[in-house]
């Protein structure tokens, strides 16, 4: 693989104070990080209140005050499962080169701070991506390279999230269990996906069209960037086919991806048994996995209020009551986003200490 050191994305900033690119003066804005906490709060009242009223606020503040203790601790010990999980998986992306292992606090301290970034930016997850870059980048791996690694450990968690949404798709679709318009849409993307996947990363052209162009391709500026873009994206497509055909050499990588979609699904399917919400495996991953798409939306705040939205009336589409949806998913937001925003936050703004652990790592 040709590698330039050029960077192809923004790179988060030197380990100096004051980081100077957009996500850089994010972290150095309080002010800023607040706004955008308060931002999301109030998304998420006003979803609430607007669905609260249509499924009637005494049926659901009664639902509320049901909830069980005990499952909600299950759901809080699942979502820390799911944050273990895609620890193991970055760290297991990290290690592709064979060169650099990380140890789980400071890989913990990138997840962390990477979630903090999705959280507070309205760019489809970009901010996430940015950090990982730039973890990759402090580490002193050369900026194509690390580009590829993020893209790779996002495709992987992307690949395991179409599967569960497809597999559950056929199978409440064999059994006429809901709505052809859930169904279908999951089972066409998800086999388009995979058709293309196969064709790109087909041997006759896989090489070529993973080939970078370099920074000085002929053509304009945005051309060679979209053109050096793609042959990143298929290098990443062609990665994630070679870990997925070796998966014990994979585990951590494959294994975490895995159980950060199981703990979130889990934390989700707790919360709606802490209202004695009865639903089978396959309802509740297709209604999740619906939800969830919101998230890859440019909504402000990590998709707070669509994500909200998108899920409770899934749900409520697969059968299960608006006021319980509604209910489950509250508790869902609740333990799964809320919460682990808390610390996510105060690693997004201790990312210079985390840089120059990392540059000592890198070596």
């Amino acid at each position: 693989m040709v590698q330039h050191d050029e960077p192809i994305v923004p790179v988060v900033g030197d380990d100096t104070p004051g980081l100077r690119d957009g996500l850089g003066r994010v972290v150095a804005d309080r002010r800023r990080l607040t706004i955008s906490i308060v931002v999301g709060l109030l998304l998420a009242a006003g979803v609430v209140l607007i669905i609260g009223k249509a499924s009637g606020f005494a049926k659901l503040t009664d639902r509320l005050r049901e909830a069980h203790a005990s499952w909600l601790t299950l759901a809080l010990l699942a979502q820390a499962a799911s944050i273990a999980g895609f620890v193991a998986a970055f760290r297991g992306m990290v290690a592709l080169g064979g060169r650099i292992r990380l140890g789980a606090g400071v890989t913990t301290h990138v997840v962390l701070a990477s979630l903090g970034a999705t959280r507070l930016l309205a760019a489809a997850g970009a901010g996430g991506l940015v950090v990982n870059y730039w973890a990759l980048r402090r580490l002193g791996i050369a900026a194509r390279e690390s580009v590829v690694r993020v893209l790779v450990l996002n495709t992987v968690l992307y690949a395991v999230f179409g599967l569960a949404g497809a597999v559950p798709a056929v199978v409440l679709l064999v059994s006429s269990s809901a709505p052809a318009g859930l169904t279908i849409p999951w089972i066409a993307v998800v086999t388009f996906c995979v058709v293309a996947a196969a064709w790109v990363t087909n041997p006759k052209r896989a090489e070529r069209l993973a080939q970078d162009p370099g920074p000085r391709a002929h053509g304009s500026r945005l051309g060679t960037m979209l053109r050096r873009g793609f042959a990143s994206a298929v290098a990443a497509v062609i990665t994630t086919r070679a870990v997925f055909r070796a998966p014990r050499r994979h585990a951590g990588l494959l294994g975490g991806a895995v159980t950060y979609w199981v703990g979130d699904i889990a934390c989700l399917w707790l919360g709606l048994r802490a209202f004695d919400v009865e639903v089978g495996v396959a309802t509740v991953v297709l209604g999740y996995a619906t939800g969830y798409v919101a998230n890859l939306l440019p909504l402000p705040t990590g998709g707070v209020g669509g994500v909200d939205a998108a899920m409770t009336f899934a749900l409520n589409a697969l059968g299960i009551p608006l006021q319980d949806a509604l209910a489950g998913v509250i508790a869902y937001r609740f333990i799964g986003f809320w919460l682990p925003t808390i610390p996510a936050v105060v690693a997004l703004v201790r990312l210079p200490r985390l840089g120059r652990e990392l540059a000592r790592i890198g070596g």
